[in-house]
This record gives structure tokens, C-alpha cells and sequence, in this order.
């Protein structure tokens, strides 16, 4: 008994010692350190990730608006919707991105200036709504590296788009010249009829 109380005492003295020294130190604090920057730089990579995969989702939802919007002015609803959703493959294949639009996400309609409000009319050719997403209920979501660590897996990305056309009323309802417009005629015309030339009428 004496022996093992004796070893216990040199036991204790020697992790005293030890505590009281400041060898090694510096590589306690680098593991902090390290443990930190990592840390640090999982963020960042996963945020730059998530970010590059919005700004991709945001230029198809403004590719696609675009395009159904162009060509709603020379065909129908569903043809025009079928035209846009072929410009958005070439750049977000779906064996890569899985599908983030269908044709259900283009909705034609109007657009109020004023209260920001967009109200759908597939027979409207002013306005325009696409929404496009990458979420884990389509199983395209945008896929995480380090925050899987802390059972993160997958980010969902969702981007929308609202296009509008404007035709002045003249291009509507009126002559419009590059050059003079010269009437003669003995038509009359009322409040609501547009005559305009860059040079003059």
C-alpha cells in the first residue's frame, strides 16, 4: 500500500510539472487554429456553391421569360412555352440538373407597375412569369460539402423571372414614320389615335 501511494505521489508531481511547463503550447493553439480556419473555409465553399447555383437557376428563369415572351407574340400559349423551355436545356441539362422548370412554372398574365402584382392570362401577350428551382422534393437540389458534417446535406435554390412588354399606342393605334408623315386626306382623327414622326407631321 505504502509502494502504490508512493507512485501515485511521483504521478502527480510529474502532471503538475508537466502543467506548469509551456512546451507544446503552440501546437494546441495551431489545432484550435486549424480546427477554426477549417471551419471557416467549409463555410465559404458551401456558400459560394449555393450562391454559383442561384445565379445559374436565376439566368435560366430570365433566359426562359424572355424567350416564351418573344415568341407568345407569333404563337400560342403552350407552343411559345414549348420554344422557351428548349433555350433552357442547352445550358442546364437535365442529366445534370434534373428538371428545374416545366411548362407549368411559365405563366403568362399582366403585370401591375404600381402594387408589383402579377395576375395570370394565358391569352395575355404583356407579361410573363417563370419560376425555376432546384429543390430536394425533385431531387435536383444543390448538394453541400462540409455542412454535410453537421447534417446539412443539400441547399434548395428557387429563382423567379416576371418579363413585360410594352407597345407604345402608337405602334398600336396610329401612323408612325421614321421620316415625315405627310396625311392627305380628308379623314378625321380622334382623341386616341396616334400620329408621331421623328422629323414631322
Amino acid at each position: 500500500m505504502p509502494k502504490f501511494g508512493t507512485h501515485l505521489a511521483n504521478a502527480s508531481r510529474r502532471v503538475a510539472g508537466h502543467a506548469a511547463r509551456d512546451e507544446g503550447g503552440m501546437g494546441i493553439f495551431g489545432m484550435f487554429m486549424f480546427g477554426t480556419m477549417a471551419a471557416i473555409g467549409g463555410i465559404a465553399l458551401d456558400v459560394s456553391h449555393l450562391y454559383s447555383a442561384k445565379v445559374q437557376l436565376q439566368v435560366a428563369a430570365d433566359l426562359v421569360a424572355h424567350a416564351a415572351l418573344y415568341n407568345r407574340d407569333t404563337m400560342g400559349a403552350d407552343d411559345a412555352k414549348t420554344a422557351a423551355l428548349a433555350a433552357v436545356l442547352t445550358g442546364m441539362p437535365e442529366e445534370s440538373y434534373g428538371t428545374v422548370l416545366t411548362a407549368d412554372d411559365i405563366v403568362f398574365g399582366t403585370y401591375d407597375y404600381e402594387t408589383g402584382a402579377f395576375t395570370e392570362d394565358e391569352d395575355s401577350l404583356e407579361a410573363v412569369w417563370v419560376r425555376t428551382e432546384r429543390v430536394d422534393a425533385a431531387g435536383n437540389a444543390a448538394q453541400s460539402f462540409l455542412w454535410r458534417i453537421i447534417g446539412i446535406d443539400t441547399f434548395d435554390v428557387i429563382t423567379d423571372s416576371i418579363y413585360v412588354t410594352y407597345q407604345p399606342m402608337c405602334f398600336r393605334e396610329g401612323f408612325v414614320a421614321e421620316g415625315v408623315v405627310d396625311i392627305q386626306s380628308n379623314n378625321s382623327y380622334f382623341n386616341g389615335f396616334c400620329i408621331h414622326s421623328n422629323e414631322y407631321v
